[in-house]
């Protein structure tokens, strides 16, 4: 009987085992793979948190504000999710350019392509570095260099690192100076990376007006909440038994209805102006989740505290 090989037995191994146990050892590669995963998970906290409040019948502020609130709750694990892997491709795309000029300065030298990929993925590169020693191996063991570089383009599948690997791959196919591709790659990327931080350079103080804007329009709903209503409540109150003269007049004054409609307003205005930062600032919607959490999570706090001290 022939023994199987080792790496082909772990292989095998790590294929047959479900996504769920995959899930507790590495959640954050299993959620990479499909991030809509994240979404399920999300979507499942929502809905417990929705049955209890319907059990318990939580309310707030105002009405339906416990539902609210649950909603919001349930996209922080996605702003997580997008913030970390944000931080994870700007690193990236920071040590890229100067790891594409290493390899060029390894094959000018005249080493092997996978000598070069061998020899540079002893480097620390970052978050890039795991990857590149991925690479080595795949090279080494004789995968063609075309699947070995898209590896490359699907962890980090930003524009700049794909339009440079596939530069490479295709100065690779047509049999150019592999040296002198990666070289003009190096330098397209690192031309890149400069207007975009050229360009978040310039956007950032649009992203502080955003935050400013929801805060003066929650301080103006503030005001309203605590002085309007309660002048209304007071002239509904002073008015009442004056029907006697025959003029209409104001018997009640409904406090609740105005309330609600600031709460809401708040909450809509904190959501579309973090998405909008997000927006201004990294050039994606999704971007500006974290945004509209931090916003919309204000504004549940700033009425909660007002319902507490009207209390």
């Amino acid at each position: 009987m022939i023994d199987k090989d080792p790496i082909v037995e772990e292989l095998e191994r790590i294929r047959g085992r479900s996504t769920f146990a995959r899930f507790v050892q590495e959640p954050k590669e299993v959620i990479r793979e499909n991030p809509i995963r994240i979404g399920y998970i999300s979507g499942a906290i929502a809905a417990v948190l929705m049955v209890l409040i319907y059990i318990f019948n939580v309310e707030f502020v105002a009405a339906y504000d416990a539902y609210i609130l649950a909603g919001i709750t349930a996209f922080i694990l996605p702003a997580y999710y997008i913030h970390v892997e944000a931080n994870r491709i700007k690193k990236a795309e920071e040590t890229f350019p100067e790891l594409l000029r290493d390899l060029a300065q390894a094959k000018k030298a005249g080493l092997s392509l996978v000598d070069a990929f061998t020899l540079t993925s002893e480097v620390d590169y970052g978050v890039l570095t795991e990857t590149m020693r991925t690479i080595a191996t795949q090279l080494t063991w004789g995968v063609s260099f075309d699947q070995a570089m898209g590896l490359l383009a699907k962890r980090f599948p930003t524009p700049m690192i794909k339009r440079s690997v596939n530069m490479v791959i295709e100065g690779y196919r047509v049999g150019g100076d592999v040296a002198l591709v990666l070289k003009v790659a190096a330098d397209d990327a690192l031309e890149l990376k400069t207007l975009e931080l050229k360009r978040v350079g310039e956007l950032a103080p649009y992203i502080i007006i955003s935050y400013l804007t929801f805060f003066v329009f929650l301080g103006v709903l503030a005001v309203l909440n605590n002085w309007l209503i309660p002048m209304m409540t007071l002239s509904g109150e002073a008015m009442v038994g004056m029907g006697s003269m025959g003029e209409a007049v104001i018997q009640k004054v409904d406090v609740e209805t105005p309330q609600m409609i600031f709460f809401h307003c708040a909450i809509i205005e904190g959501i579309c102006a973090g998405l909008v930062a997000g927006k201004l600032g990294d050039g994606k919607i999704t971007a500006g989740i974290k945004h509209a959490l931090i916003l919309s999570l204000s504004a549940f706090a700033c009425f909660l505290f007002l319902e507490l001290s009207a209390a």
